[in-house]
């Protein structure tokens, strides 16, 4: 064993690592075939490890990671998000059943989306995907366990995939000791230790196509980064094609024209109904009337048993605009109002 010294300290490359401030950790490059997902993290998401031994103490209740995501190998350089991941297992059942609660997101900081024939504001030059496996068993708790695995798509040949962690929340499992074999799971390291065992399995993971993926993780909770990130309007056409009044929003819309057919005079426009990614509290939905659509006001502000997709008019009464208005609407819990 050689000591380091004054004189030989260079020889060794950087022995402080740890001092670096650009811990940065790369994927393979993609090849020039159709396989461009890449696995970049797998960990087993648990409540509690009451009477758990060994391996399955190799779990995480908590992961919070937020990083820049580049390539710093092809021409995909000029591309630079920003990604955030948090998920947790919690002992409260969601609406889709499970019991793992999930915010995954992609925000562009600097892009090119003219470089690849298939890019264009919606489809990032990345795109993450999330899926939650339950393993059909449960804990002390009675908490299901779940497999969280996390995928990155590059959209061109050659690419990589760089992430570069800026924050990082692990926490532990309840109810006893962590596994100090393994890194990610002992609140006693440093972070730049728990981060690469978290992720260092991206640097050697092998490329897989999108069918390849979704069979492998059917039936499992997915939630990915491809939607519109930034203030740009994803435009909807209706012009009452199912006859009902009604308007299924398509995934991503963020602006609704509506118009009447040329067979008859007016529609009414009673019910919105969202997809699950406009289904928040606060989102905001443009609406460009061609004329002869008359809004109905169909929800009443403040009452809890609006009908879903109901709409709360300002005049609180049904309205035809002019032809050209734009109007606002907010989702408010199940309904909209008109801001």
């Amino acid at each position: 064993m050689e000591y380091l010294t004054s004189s030989n300290h260079g020889e060794h490359f950087d022995p402080h690592p740890q001092y670096d401030l650009f811990n940065t950790i790369t994927t393979q490059n993609a090849p020039d075939s159709d396989k461009l997902w890449v696995k970049l993290m797998e960990k087993t998401l648990r409540y509690d490890v009451t009477g758990a031994k060994g391996t399955e103490r190799n779990c995480l209740r908590r992961i919070g990671l937020d990083g820049y995501v580049f390539d710093n190998v092809s021409e995909a350089q000029s591309d630079y998000a920003l990604l955030h991941l948090y998920i947790y297992a919690t002992k409260h059942q969601q609406d889709d059943g499970s019991y793992v609660v999930a915010n995954l997101g992609l925000n562009p900081v600097y892009s090119d989306y003219t470089k690849y024939y298939k890019n264009n504001l919606f489809n990032p030059s990345y795109i993450f995907q999330l899926f939650a496996h339950d393993t059909g068993v449960k804990d002390a708790e009675g908490v299901p366990i779940y497999t969280v695995s996390l995928y990155g798509k590059v959209q061109g040949f050659y690419s990589t995939i760089s992430i570069q962690p800026t924050s990082l929340h692990l926490a532990n499992a309840g109810g006893g000791s962590f596994d100090p074999v393994n890194v990610d799971t002992n609140p006693n390291a440093n972070g730049r230790d728990r981060i690469n065992a978290l992720l260092g399995g991206m640097a050697t993971a092998d490329f897989i196509t999108e069918d390849e993926m979704v069979t492998k993780h059917k039936g499992d909770v997915a939630i990915d980064t491809n939607h519109p990130s930034q203030a740009q309007a994803y435009e909807q056409v209706d012009r009452n094609n199912n006859g009902t009044g009604e308007v299924d929003l398509l995934p991503y819309t963020t602006m609704l024209t509506v118009a009447p057919k040329t067979d008859f005079k007016t529609w009414p426009l009673k019910l919105i109904k969202p997809s699950p990614w406009q289904d928040q509290q606060g989102f905001e939905l443009t609406v460009l009337t061609f004329g002869n659509v008359n809004f109905v006001n169909s929800a009443l502000f403040g009452q809890e048993n609006n009908e879903d997709g109901g709409i709360a008019m300002k005049i609180k009464t049904d309205k035809i605009l002019d032809t050209g208005t734009v109007i606002k609407l907010i989702r408010y819990n199940n309904y909209w109002i008109e801001a």
